[in-house]
């Protein structure tokens, strides 16, 4: 039979495109959905926002939290043997030849005070949060000072000459790696741990500060060396 003009023509299969960006937009979200439940959303995507890296401290260091100048995790103080700790920058030796100072530097893992009173009966920390030898930051190094004749572990005296140090003096640091970082003292300065003095950890270059107790005033003063890195060896 022949098709009359009014012939019906084949409904098209096409997907109106209202339809098509609607399913994408839904797939989309739930897509989002799902992996937020299992932390795979960037920051940027659902607003949160990933937790900070932190590698030294930031905060100034109160003299409070220093102990009153063991058995704890340390780096090992010798010469470095292997892989694992030449490819750090901690400090494990400090010489100032001006004032008499040749030591090594411990490394303690803890920020108890108790525990790293204990520790300084073999010599001189470096607080844990402070800055690594190398890295932009403040390394701050902490010792006995004592002048009393009964005396006997020279540990105990260890920063004995802090106050004699001048402006201009040479401090060599060993680092784990091998290296020495040399640093040039800006001030040594008189302090009290009850007088709200801080020692500030962040620093826009790479400072040294070294602090101990003053023997001759109360059993709170302290004496706060600081220096500025120059260079390496």
């Amino acid at each position: 039979m022949t098709k009359g003009p009014h012939t019906l023509k084949k409904k098209s299969k096409n997907t109106p495109v209202g339809v098509f960006m609607a399913t994408t937009v839904i797939v989309f979200f739930c897509t989002i959905a799902a992996a937020s439940s299992i932390g795979f959303v960037p920051y940027y995507i659902d607003g949160s926002t990933p937790p900070p890296i932190t590698t030294s401290g930031t905060e100034d260091l109160a003299l409070t939290d220093l102990p009153q100048l063991g058995d704890i995790m340390i780096v090992d103080n010798r010469p470095a043997r292997e892989a694992t700790v030449a490819a750090t920058t901690y400090p494990v030796r400090i010489l100032i030849s001006s004032i008499d100072i040749n030591l090594p530097v411990q490394n303690p893992k803890t920020t108890d005070i108790d525990a790293l009173y204990a520790l300084l009966v073999n010599g001189p920390a470096r607080y844990p949060t402070s800055a690594k030898l190398g890295e932009k930051g403040n390394v701050v190094i902490f010792g006995h000072s004592s002048h009393l004749a009964v005396v006997r572990n020279k540990m105990y005296k260890a920063f004995n000459t802090i106050p004699e140090a001048q402006k201009g003096d040479t401090i060599t640091i060993t680092g784990a790696n091998g290296t020495d970082y040399i640093y040039e003292v800006v001030s040594v300065v008189q302090a009290d741990i009850n007088d709200g003095t801080t020692i500030p950890l962040a620093t826009d270059g790479k400072t040294l500060t070294l602090v101990t107790c003053d023997t001759l005033m109360a059993k709170s003063a302290r004496y706060i060396l600081t220096a500025e890195f120059v260079g390496t060896n």
